[in-house]
């Protein structure tokens, strides 16, 4: 990734920074999302790389967060496992009990 672009405004050069951005109501962080601070006129932007990157995070169909998980064996039964960010917004712990909702042939929805 690029650490220097010309700013799309003025032409001067801007700078890779780094920002955590907060999602549904501040309950989903993405850490680290990238964007550039022009130096002369103090604009920020994101490349259409960048934001490829971002939207392939957020879920264009329902407008909202999603993950993609593989199913997993353990033992004799199939898992999915939680991103830590995921875990940490909700106050997971092992042990938890999660409410299974199936609501079509292609959606479940969790209740915690």
């Amino acid at each position: 990734m690029e650490k220097q672009v010309n700013c799309h405004l003025c032409g001067a050069k801007a700078e890779l920074k780094f920002e955590d951005v907060s999602l549904v109501n501040g309950r989903v962080l993405i850490k680290d999302s990238p964007y550039f601070h022009c130096i002369k006129c103090g604009k920020d932007f994101s490349t259409s790389e960048q934001m490829k990157e971002l939207s392939g995070l957020i879920s264009s169909q329902s407008g909202n967060f999603s993950f993609q998980r593989k199913i997993i064996n353990a033992g004799r039964s199939l898992a999915i496992t939680f991103p830590a960010d995921i875990v940490e917004a909700y106050s997971l712990k092992k042990g938890a009990k999660i409410k299974l909702i199936p609501e079509n042939n292609w959606t479940i929805t969790l209740k915690v």
